[in-house]
């Protein structure tokens, strides 16, 4: 899997997930926005290589690889996950993994419980069908991506993707999708999740997943898009998605920075009193003697 990366290298890390099919450059604004305060990572799914053919295996190996990366060259702390689609299943995958300690998770429009043999079967023939209509050029297929999948300044990265991905990589991945379930009982701990979705007509799976992360993790938050599709504020209006994604992570810095500053008085004070009690014990000392 390669790996990107932007911005300083002892800043607080966030890592974005590209989805199915997308070229990583759909986050080009992201980056440019965050890399001035935060240090960006930004996977390229197996599969997804505008380079090279290779073969995506399984959402545990590109969860391993991502851990191994990032915990050999920064540490275990992540500020903030972002995973889009089929991105966030890989941003569940490392939560679920608990080898990162992840501070904030954010999930838009991921598919985040299973669906049934006969959504499968059908999610993997309309799949492969298009993909073939792409690499052939297909005119009403490739209006209706610049349409739906990706922006216009991601057109071409998108086209390089899609001939170069396999019929294999398209099965394997469809598979795990729509196979992963993300534990009722998991333990999140300290890490806050954030589910964003549309409320247009392909966003049923994402309304289901909304509606069963809410059921088992209450504090979870919830925020839907009204008459967006799957994924279109992340990709066409990537402005309202930053500012978003802004406000998670000041949040929680500004929560962080509150509590390291009572921590800090609340140490000062305990030294403070420890001081006092020396006092009165060296003064009692005196006294007594």
């Amino acid at each position: 899997m390669e790996i990107l990366d932007f911005g300083g290298k002892n800043a607080p890390i966030i890592i974005l997930i590209h989805g199915f099919q997308c070229p990583y450059q759909v986050w080009d604004k992201y980056i440019n926005y965050y890399k001035t305060r935060y240090h960006i990572i930004v996977p390229i799914l197996p599969g997804h290589s505008q380079k090279q053919k290779e073969e995506y295996i399984s959402v545990e190996k590109a969860a391993t690889e991502i851990e191994k990366y990032v915990i050999s060259n920064f540490g275990e702390r992540v500020h903030c996950v972002f995973g889009m689609s089929m991105g966030g299943v890989l941003a569940a995958q490392l939560l679920k993994n608990h080898t990162l300690k992840i501070e904030n998770v954010v999930f838009d429009g991921s598919p985040l419980v299973p669906v049934n043999g006969l959504v499968r079967k059908y999610m993997t023939s309309f799949y492969l069908k298009v993909t073939h209509k792409t690499q052939k050029r297909d005119c009403k297929t490739l209006k209706q991506a610049r349409k739906m999948i990706v922006p216009e300044n991601c057109f071409e990265p998108f086209l390089l993707v899609m001939d170069n991905m396999s019929d294999e990589t398209i099965i394997r991945s469809i598979e795990d999708v729509t196979r992963f379930a993300i534990p009722a009982d998991m333990v999140i701990s300290d890490t806050k999740i954030y589910y964003f979705h549309g409320s247009a007509i392909n966003e049923m799976i994402a309304k289901k997943t909304a509606k069963y992360l809410k059921k088992h993790f209450p504090n979870v938050v919830i925020k839907c898009f009204k008459g967006m599709g799957h994924c279109e504020v992340s990709l066409f209006h990537s402005e309202k998605m930053i500012e978003e994604l802004k406000n998670v992570c000041e949040k929680f810095a500004i929560a962080n920075a509150e509590y390291e500053e009572a921590n800090t008085t609340y140490e000062t004070i305990k030294l403070e009193y420890e001081k006092m009690e020396q006092d009165i014990a060296e003064l009692d000392e005196k006294i007594n003697s």
